[in-house]
């Protein structure tokens, strides 16, 4: 217990907490559905003798690489709830726009397993069903932690700008999200590409900007962003509306 009261004083609020704890229960969740999945198809550690043995047992998708994505779809969340404490400690404006850099760059990897629905087919052995509620599990993690990270960037730049700005630089965010997940997805870049690779990269960008027609992924999963940021927000201005002192 004692253990438990040290991890909620890390916490801003008990709101903040109990969030974090329903996205990890959330996470297990989604594990202990490939776990037995694993079972369904009398996965072996043992017959494992390479990265492909590990991706495809016996002719069939194990599906190991969204076990990879939510983790980094939890990088952009985690990055997100220290930047109050990093600049409370370090107070330094150059560290927090670093932060808010790596935070951008990993922020598409939360939303992009939505785009792993592109596997989803009837395979020999497994209901069609608990394949759906494999890849809907790990999906649905992966998109809340996408937008509580980018409710509390929010919040934090709140202190520094006004709140049309912050909508703004919300809904930029958004965008440059649905081109990123784009780019994952159909052009196979990686958000450390930026580093390790940068000049292949930009030209890619480049090239694609010249050819914008090959944009409808990044602009039809944009407006689902959009959509699901703005019903979000609608309805935490609405529970505060409703829940406030009366005089």
């Amino acid at each position: 217990m004692t253990y438990l009261k040290k991890i909620k004083s890390l916490f801003r609020s008990e709101q903040q907490f109990r969030l974090f704890i329903i996205l990890s229960v959330s996470t297990l969740f989604s594990f202990i559905l490939f776990a037995f999945r694993l079972e369904y198809i009398n996965f072996d550690y043992g017959k494992i003798n390479s990265v492909r043995d590990l991706c495809f047992y016996r002719g069939t998708q194990t599906f190991f690489f969204l076990n990879w994505n939510l983790f980094l779809a939890w990088i952009p969340y985690l990055i997100a709830l220290t930047l109050p404490y990093l600049y409370q400690k370090y107070n330094s404006k150059i560290l927090i726009v670093g932060v808010l850099f790596c935070w951008l760059l990993f922020f598409p990897n939360a939303p992009y397993i939505l785009t792993d629905f592109l596997h989803l087919k009837k395979r020999i052995g497994i209901p069609l069903w608990y394949d759906m509620m494999l890849f809907l599990s790990f999906a649905w993690t992966g998109l809340i932690l996408g937008y509580l990270s980018l409710l509390e960037v929010q919040q934090f730049l709140s202190s520094f700008f006004s709140k049309i700005t912050v909508n703004i630089i919300s809904v930029i965010v958004l965008l440059l999200c649905g081109f990123g997940i784009y780019l994952g997805r159909f052009q196979r870049w990686n958000s450390w590409d930026i580093i390790t690779n940068p000049l292949s990269l930009f030209a890619d960008i480049l090239n694609i900007l010249a050819n914008p027609q090959t944009l409808g992924l990044a602009i039809v999963v944009s407006a689902f962003l959009l959509l699901g940021y703005f019903t979000l927000v609608t309805l935490a201005q609405g529970e505060r509306k409703d829940f406030s002192p009366k005089n």
